[in-house]
């Protein structure tokens, strides 16, 4: 999420961060991902997935309604970004509270220990983990050192951006298709509906597929295989309209 290695570099704390990195805190960690993990989990743009399958839009219309709903709440999450022959891990907790404040502390092997926050006036806090977090950093929420491991902007990491995402692929000119009912696949847990955003020219090849929860609608998986380096995300324990309290949202 964080790449503090230019701005910290100029701020009175440079020398207490590049002690930081020196000691061994990188703030990424990749490992060999084979093309038989990829297969186990179904990590693959060849579709349709599963047959039948109807036209999309209608299900994304549902999909965006149900995820206007929500006032605020909190899920986990992890992303797996394919690089080269390596992945990378971005993992951790997000919370989300309307219009649009929102916390995502770091878990996983990416920028592990780092948080940041998008405040009620618009303004971003950031600090990284260890020794950085001492170090806390007030940026632009389209500042690439907020993005996640894949490029994706903190900013537009909510349900409701994805939802936005989905739509502006149809007017864009793709096609999306739905399987007619929830069906069970390698890679998700539970019975799900699969998603599919493809171009009508090129129906075969996905440009993104999602399982979605059938009560809920909101997403449980989302493979991105248009990305420069294709990944994978996934999304449990969502708790909904809890209440959460705006000072959740300051750094």
């Amino acid at each position: 999420m964080l790449n503090f290695a230019q701005k910290c570099l100029l701020s009175a704390y440079s020398i207490l961060l590049l002690t930081s990195m020196l000691a061994g805190s990188p703030c990424r960690a990749a490992a060999p991902v084979s093309d038989a993990a990829k297969h186990a989990m179904s990590f693959n743009p060849q579709g349709p997935l599963v047959e039948p399958m109807t036209g999309g839009v209608d299900f994304i219309d549902t999909m965006a309604e149900k995820i206007d709903r929500l006032n605020d709440y909190s899920l986990l999450f992890e992303t797996r970004t394919f690089k080269k022959g390596s992945t990378v891990i971005d993992a951790g907790k997000l919370f989300f509270k309307k219009p649009k404040m929102m916390r995502v502390e770091e878990t996983g092997e990416f920028n592990k220990g780092s948080i940041a926050v998008i405040q009620k006036d618009g303004k971003a806090r950031a600090k990284g983990g260890g020794i950085a977090g001492l170090v806390v950093l007030t940026l632009n929420p389209k500042d690439k050192m907020l993005d996640a491991a894949n490029g994706d902007k903190m900013e537009d990491s909510d349900l409701a951006s994805l939802a936005r995402i989905l739509k502006e692929r149809l007017r864009s000119g793709q096609s999306a298709r739905v399987s007619q009912k929830p069906v069970s696949v390698a890679g998700v847990g539970e019975p799900a509906f699969i998603l599919e955003i493809f171009k009508p020219s090129d129906p075969k090849a996905c440009m993104k597929r999602i399982w979605v929860h059938p009560v809920t609608y909101l997403p449980l998986r989302w493979d991105d295989y248009d990305y420069k380096d294709p990944c994978s995300s996934t999304w449990k324990e969502v708790k909904s309209n809890v209440g959460l309290s705006d000072d959740l949202f300051k750094l």
